[in-house]
């Protein structure tokens, strides 16, 4: 179930200020919990055995991405890196200076294709009776569920 909570957009210069919109908030499902949830999912691995893995996996892609790899991940994507720079007038005039940071990107596999994902999703407003009422979010604050758009 993909909880949502309602906004609205309180920016005047926006021309859809005043609009209300839907954001997906989050319960933050960490790493030691992933592992065990796959291990009672179809898996006939041990925890231990997933969660070396996985770290592993991780090592590994930071390492590939650094060499200048792309790497596919079957379905979910292709992980490569993307670089923020400044722009220069010339060829001659840019360097390895110019770059500003390295950015992972994800290029989603078709089981991950935003229509594929809203086919199979379901929705509920989230309320403060939800866990704790604290959701993660990729902004880092933590969502308001009272519906009152703050």
């Amino acid at each position: 179930m993909i909880h949502y909570k309602k906004y609205k957009n309180i920016n005047m210069k926006s021309s859809c200020y005043g609009k209300w919109y839907g954001r997906a908030v989050h319960e933050l499902m960490e790493f030691d919990e992933f592992v065990e949830h796959m291990a009672k999912h179809h898996c006939v691995y041990s925890e231990g055995t997933i969660r070396g893995v996985l770290i592993e996996m991780e090592v590994c892609l930071r390492e590939m991405l650094l060499e200048g790899k792309a790497v596919r991940f079957d379905d979910l994507g292709i992980f490569r890196v993307g670089l923020e720079t400044a722009g220069k007038n010339s060829s001659a005039d840019f360097t390895a200076d110019d770059i500003k940071a390295v950015r992972l990107n994800l290029h989603l596999g078709k089981r991950f294709y935003a229509r594929n994902l809203k086919a199979d999703a379901k929705f509920k407003e989230a309320d403060k009776y939800i866990g704790d009422g604290n959701y993660y979010e990729p902004d880092g604050e933590t969502a308001n569920t009272d519906g009152d758009g703050d």
